[in-house]
């Protein structure tokens, strides 16, 4: 057989960060050729190709190391670069941190602006500033920050694990293995020993929304011997002006607090070189507005005294021209760097590259979270997209609570001059106070009134609705719009409202998961760094080459799907559409998503799986298929010997034959039955293409690339004795299983009559569920003629209401022809009048030898004629207009009269009202008698 033209070369397999230096190479070249491509010794690469069972090789062309075979390439290069070097360094980058500070000013302030209008702090702007002025804060802001980190934190940190396997190209055993491996490791280092990535990843997602863009940072802790995750809120992340994405960025600067005991433990562990330390006293500058702004939320001052000695560093990653770097030799590199702002001294600075990357690739330790992207390297958040809202509707929902304050409040305007006797001046509820009022002051009312103040605006109120629908319309979660919909509609509609509710948190959620895949990556280089110095408690098996290669694992998030609502609308409609075509599903396995998504505990001992029982002798499975568990067929199996066994048990009348038994055990025996067939078929294929290969086994299950001519037609011949061994083999077997099956039948029926026979109170439940199902048939029955009854009734009045109308419009149309009728006859007498005239006239010419004078006489008396009558059609047609024009003036009059007399009865009514409201005041303000006059 021809082997396959093209064959993958996987090279660089122990760059965990380096995955697309994968190169493909004819299968047929010498080593001499691959060398040379490769420009390495044929030694060399002949030691570093390594063949795989799928036909592959592998080649480590390019060897890099971890710290553990180097240490000297990790080591601190600022114990042994000149001191005059790393002072103009840190002067020159001080400036830069400077600089890129005061350029990010602006972000700092929106930041804090965001974290303030959450209204946890009590101090968001905005509102009036009286004494006793409502300081309540709309919720829309931190509303929506936490219902963001909820669904973030469901989607992606579930607490059955974080990491799933997916193999990228063809696979194989090994490969499974190590990604099901790995997959295990990782999950339990997420969730056990690395204990405050859920806390930190939290923490990441409610700040998210608020600043736009979150950082977390990897590292190897060797205290605790195992990596640990940092959250870096966006203020203490510092990026040039000029920078447009955040990893190619030419530095990025994180400043770090840290205590006076977190910098000397520093130094002694030799991460920083050991320089003369000063304990810092006093505060430090450049507190960012949004860390205050934060600490009133969380009730916390700073000190006025620095007792722990905190103290600011900057860790600067970014390229640098080393001349006394031995490696580099003064050309552009990556390096990390970190300087001290109280000694403005060089603590470290590390190559960050692998050793024997000789492209000398920068590292990544620090992984971006983005919310909304923008143009700059920083993304946007919900300061930027709702705050002029947010602000809207804290002084919308101000102003209402004050104007409700005021207007419930006591205040009175006093008339001067007015004396209140008694003790005090507040009146406290059931008090009875006296009031001496000024001479002629009769009317206690004319001494004081509430000032007033004008209630809450309906109009204002409106508008705070107004703008908080849509505030939550730019800020709208997965279930944005279900509530607006049916139950009862259909799970297409559903899922439909579901993405179109969603399209904003779908895009956050596709770059969240990207962020977090490509943190995996970083932990899983910590992991191949340092797996050897770890304490593994996972109970995996993990090697440190499994961490070589990090394609085959990823989030176990889906970035297409963002919703537990969303996956169980996809399950229900998989169940449903496997309920219309059974033929086309595995029914267990849409049941299965189904009960996951429920979170059903101990799913597989409510639903057995039938693919999860132990391979057996075939009197077991017999045994086993009789007690209602099914059995499972093995490709190695003798699946001739099997078959009898199991053909003779259902043939045996004492045992698989018998009617107690037969109706339990047929079931499971038909589906054994057709998997020994099967399988049966494939080893008899495999064997004989195997023979026909020469030996070679070149039919496999998980083989994906086409076969060549000359496997084809092996294989062609191989179905041709498969087809003539399963004739002389299994001629006696299928007359055996139709029999079983017509058995089963039977045995079914009889054991359906036997258990009604043997039951008689069975059949009175029977009968008693047949009279059930009869009576409401005839219930329905008698619903359906009601509602038919009821529906003709209705039809009858709307046919009934359809023939007035019609008899109405057939009136006006009647009218309407009429009026036609009578212009037609008009202008049919005016066409015969016209005709007449022609007539007369042509009679005139034909008279002219007439004498002269009479015929002008003639003509005179017919012109006169003409003209009477023409004018009697047009006195008609006046009259007709002055009768139709005085009809609706008629109508006009009618109308204007009828208005002016409700007019009228109106104004009466409200004179009358008023001399009711005018009596009613003159009475009281006459003095009453007090009492015992």
């Amino acid at each position: 057989m021809a082997k396959p033209p093209v064959l993958p070369i996987q090279a660089g397999g122990n760059l965990p960060q380096n995955d697309d230096r994968n190169e493909e190479i004819d299968n047929d070249k010498e080593i001499d050729e691959l060398a040379e491509a490769l420009d390495l010794d044929p030694e060399e690469v002949e030691q570093e190709v390594i063949e795989l069972e799928d036909g592959s090789v592998v080649v480590n062309f390019t060897e890099t190391k971890k710290p553990s075979e180097d240490p000297e390439f990790y080591a601190n290069l600022a114990e042994i670069l000149p001191e005059s070097e790393m002072d103009m360094l840190a002067f020159e980058y001080l400036d830069l941190i400077e600089i890129d500070r005061e350029a990010r000013s602006q972000r700092d302030k929106q930041y804090e602006e965001g974290i303030r209008r959450t209204g946890m702090g009590n101090d968001a702007p905005g509102g009036a500033t009286f004494n006793g002025a409502s300081k309540v804060v709309h919720p829309i802001m931190a509303e929506a920050c936490v219902d963001f980190a909820a669904n973030a934190s469901k989607e992606l940190l579930p607490a059955d694990g974080l990491v799933k396997t997916k193999i990228k190209g063809i696979t194989n055993t090994e490969k499974l293995a190590s990604a099901d491996r790995k997959a295990n490791f990782l999950n339990w280092q997420l969730t056990e020993q690395i204990e405050e990535y859920r806390d930190e990843m939290e923490q990441l997602f409610t700040q998210l929304p608020l600043g736009g863009s979150q950082y977390l940072k990897w590292r190897f802790d060797k205290d605790l011997n195992r990596p640990v995750p940092e959250w870096i809120p966006i203020d203490n992340i510092l990026l040039p002006y000029s920078s447009t994405n955040f990893y190619s960025s030419a530095r990025v600067t994180e400043q770090q607090d840290i205590t006076q005991d977190t910098f000397e433990q520093r130094v002694e562990s030799g991460e920083y070189r050991d320089v003369e330390i000063f304990k810092a006293e006093l505060e430090i500058e450049h507190e960012t507005k949004s860390k205050k702004a934060n600490d009133k939320i969380e009730g916390v001052e700073m000190p006025t005294k620095n007792v722990d000695g905190l103290r600011r560093v900057y860790e600067v990653t970014c390229y640098l021209r080393l001349d006394n770097d031995e490696i580099t030799k003064g050309a552009r590199a990556p390096y990390i760097m970190v300087i001290d702002e109280l000694s403005d001294k060089v603590l470290s600075i590390y190559r960050n590259w692998e050793a024997g990357d000789e492209k000398m690739r920068k590292l990544d330790w620090i992984v971006e979270y983005k919310f909304i992207p923008w143009r700059g390297a920083y993304a946007i958040g919900m300061p930027h997209l709702i705050g002029g809202l947010s602000a809207a509707l804290t002084g919308s929902l101000r102003a209402l609570m004050d104007a409700a304050h005021i207007n419930n409040s006591q205040t009175l305007l006093k008339l001067k001059g007015g004396r209140i006797g008694g003790q005090t001046d507040r009146i406290e509820p059931t008090q009875v106070v006296e009031i001496e009022g000024s001479p002629g002051v009769d009317d206690v009312r004319k001494l004081a009134m509430p000032m007033p103040f004008n209630p809450p605006s309906q109009v204002l109120f409106s508008m705070l609705g107004w703008l908080t629908d849509a505030a939550k319309g730019v800020v709208k979660t997965s279930e944005g719009r279900i509530a607006d919909s049916s139950s009862a509609a259909p799970v297409g509609t559903t899922q439909a409202l579901i993405e179109q509710g969603s399209k904003v948190f779908s895009s956050i959620h596709a770059r969240m998961h990207r962020s977090q895949a490509k943190s995996l990556q970083i932990l899983s280089r910590l992991n191949y760094w340092y797996l050897e110095e770890m304490d593994n408690q996972s109970g995996e098996e993990i090697e440190v080459a499994d961490f070589a290669d990090n394609n085959d694992v990823q989030p176990v998030s889906d970035p297409n799907i963002f919703s537990e609502t969303q996956r169980i609308t996809q399950a229900q409609t998989v169940l449903q559409l496997a309920g219309q075509a059974p033929q086309l599903y595995d029914l267990r396995e849409s049941h299965m998503r189904i009960l996951k998504l429920l979170k059903v505990p101990d799913i597989e001992k409510v639903m057995p799986n039938p693919q999860g029982v132990s391979e057996s002798n075939p009197a077991l499975e017999n045994v086993q298929m009789t007690m209602n568990h099914p059995a499972a067929a093995f490709p190695d199996q003798d699946h001739l010997a099997h078959i009898k066994v199991h053909l003779a048990y259902m043939m045996d009348p004492a045992y698989g034959g018998s009617p107690l038994i037969s109706s339990t055990v047929m079931p499971h025996m038909m589906e054994h039955l057709k998997q020994h067939l099967a399988l049966h078929y494939l080893q008899s294929m495999r064997k004989y293409v195997s023979h026909a290969a020469g030996g070679e086994d070149a039919f496999k299950l998980n083989e994906e690339r086409p076969l060549d001519q000359e496997a084809q037609e092996a294989l062609a011949l191989a179905s041709q004795l498969v087809n003539q061994d399963a004739q002389q083999v299994f001629a006696g077997v299928t007359p055996v299983i139709g029999q079983l099956v017509q058995q089963m039948q039977q045995a079914k029926q009889a054991q359906m009559q036997a258990a009604a026979a043997a039951d008689p109170t069975s059949q009175a439940l029977i009968q008693t569920q047949m009279a059930e199902t009869k009576r409401k048939a005839d219930e329905s029955t008698a619903k359906m003629q009601l509602e038919k009854e009821k529906m003709q009734a209705e039809m009858a009045d709307k046919v009934r209401d359809m023939q007035a109308a019609l008899a109405e419009i057939q009136a006006k149309l009647g009218q309407e022809q009429q009026l036609a009728a009578q212009d037609n006859a008009a202008r049919v007498a005016i066409a015969d009048i016209n005709n007449a005239s022609k007539e007369r006239v042509a009679m005139i010419a034909a008279g002219a030898q007439l004498d002269g004078q009479q015929a002008q006489q003639q003509h005179a008396q017919e012109m006169t004629a003409l003209e009477a009558e023409n004018q009697a059609y047009a006195d008609l047609r006046q009259h007709g207009l002055e009768q139709s024009q005085a009809e609706e003036q008629r109508v006009h009059d009618a109308r204007m009269a009828a208005q002016q007399q409700l007019a009228q009865q109106q104004t009466q009514q409200a004179q009358q009202a008023h001399q009711a409201e005018l009596q009613s005041q003159q009475l009281a303000a006459q003095p009453q008698p007090q009492s015992g006059e």
